[in-house]
């Protein structure tokens, strides 16, 4: 949940930057429903990179498993 609300977060902020510099960021509501929506079509990749990047911090890549 952690990576997942950190890329939610990063995603965001990406979008965000995109509709600031196509001009599209003047009205509050829209911006919010074009993130929600990204947001929203995204959440099965967002789910599974932090899932990709959770295991990464706790499984390491073994070499001597693989001569065996």
């Amino acid at each position: 949940m952690y990576v997942s609300y950190g890329l939610g977060v990063a995603i965001s902020i990406a979008v965000y930057v995109v509709l600031l510099l196509l001009g599209w960021a003047n009205q509050l509501l829209r911006v919010f429903f074009i993130i929600c929506g990204t947001l929203i079509a995204l959440m099965p990749y967002i789910n599974a990179l932090s899932k990709v990047i959770w295991a990464g911090f706790f499984f390491k890549y073994d070499t001597n498993t693989l001569e065996k």
